[in-house]
């Protein structure tokens, strides 16, 4: 005697806000081959809002025999992608876009009508993976909105090739802009705030392994308030942004750094050797993290440097900057600037640099120029065997959280 199978569909009997909230987690050809289980779901993935489109996936997505009635075999990926378009539910807002430019050049009809109509729509959030290295520059409609509120951009193509930004943004409603792997070169370098100019909104700017073409106009914007540039490259930078509160600069090359931001509380600087750093109007700044690996002969510029930081409350120095300091004759004898000091950190950079110490301890004559005015400050010194230890300790706590897992 056979046994009936009492076993029930637990997903369709989910409610359809549940259904499209399961679904936002796929890609827009996943969600769409929903729609051949039953006459339910034919039309649930047309209220997800969010599309998520490679322009791989409309290559082979007529192949599906489900989507007949929905793609015509002829059609190529502009004509697919416009009827997926069409086919979403008007009424439910588009929150994000997602797209994947394809390798080895890109149709620019099929990315210019998803990009309209996720800005006709009023996207908030939009994140491009450009892997096109056919095509050096990036059209410029690609950052023209009042609606976009928070945009990643990543130059998925080897740096040699990286794409390039070269107009501005008109994006006034942005306040978060990620860039990763691109080339800013502004056509316009009279414009005063470079590419950014137009971003009246602008509170957050991350650029990570990003070029800058235009070196004297790299950032001038009065809305930032938290900057971020990491492993970057240009050769001289300004930074005049009245109101940031939050700067981090790692591991960049260049030759001159130049920093205005009266209003600056929190500073991390690092970078693998010494580079020219002048800033004014640091008079609100209470946190520094400083690192570099600087030369003899770049000492009495580190000491110029540290003087900057005169009102800090909170200093972390690299190793290497306090072993550098005390090649400055008559360091004892300079007043120390940092009266407001209530704690100093200090941690090697350089962990493949030998140090037969245990316990590191900061020359008498750096002491005096770091302490002398705070010396209720706590202080807490590491040598490269410790930070060395304390790197190990914590890879093997990741490990075995992996393995709990």
């Amino acid at each position: 005697m056979m046994r009936m199978n009492t076993r029930r569909d637990r997903l369709s009997s989910l409610s359809d806000d549940l259904i499209v909230k399961i679904l936002s987690y796929n890609n827009t050809k996943q969600a769409i081959r929903t729609s051949s289980l039953s006459s339910r779901w034919k039309n649930i993935w047309k209220s997800i809002p969010h599309l998520d489109l490679s322009t791989d996936d409309f290559t082979s997505l007529n192949r599906f025999h489900d989507f007949t009635s929905l793609f015509s075999s002829r059609n190529n990926d502009l004509h697919e992608v416009t009827r997926v378009l069409s086919s979403r539910n008007n009424e439910i807002e588009l929150s994000s876009l997602k797209l994947g430019v394809r390798r080895w050049g890109y149709n620019q009809a099929f990315v210019k009508t998803v990009v309209d109509y996720a800005f006709s729509h009023n996207v908030k959030k939009m994140t491009i993976i450009w892997s096109d290295d056919m095509h050096n520059e990036i059209p410029n409609y690609l950052f023209m909105s009042h609606s976009l509120s928070d945009l990643t951009f990543i130059g998925d193509v080897p740096y040699l090739q990286q794409p390039e930004i070269r107009s501005s943004f008109d994006l006034p409603a942005l306040t978060t802009l990620y860039l990763e792997n691109v080339s800013l070169k502004n056509e316009n370098p009279d414009e005063c705030g470079g590419v950014f100019f137009k971003c009246l909104n602008l509170k957050n700017l991350i650029l990570f392994k990003c070029y800058v073409g235009e070196p004297k106009r790299l950032i001038r914007h009065s809305e930032f308030s938290k900057l971020t540039i990491e492993k970057g490259l240009y050769s001289f930078a300004n930074v005049v942004v009245p109101h940031l509160k939050n700067l981090t600069i790692v591991d960049c090359q260049g030759v001159y750094l130049y920093i205005y931001a009266p209003e600056l509380s929190s500073l991390m600087f690092e970078v693998s050797y010494y580079q020219n750093f002048f800033a004014n109007g640091l008079s609100c700044l209470e946190k520094v993290e400083f690192y570099m690996c600087p030369f003899e002969e770049d000492s009495y510029a580190v000491i110029e440097t540290l003087q900057r930081f005169h009102n800090v409350k909170h200093l972390t120095l690299g190793l290497e900057i306090i072993e550098v300091a005390s090649f400055v004759n008559g360091v004892s004898n300079l007043p120390s600037p940092f009266d407001k000091l209530t704690s100093l950190e200090i941690y090697p950079r350089r962990l493949e640099r030998k140090e037969n110490v245990k316990k590191v301890k900061i020359p008498k004559k750096v002491r005096n120029f770091l302490l002398g005015a705070s010396p209720n400050a706590t202080v807490s010194i590491y040598s490269r065997k410790e930070v060395k230890a304390l790197n190990h300790a914590t890879s093997a706590q990741r490990m075995l959280a992996k393995l709990q897992v």
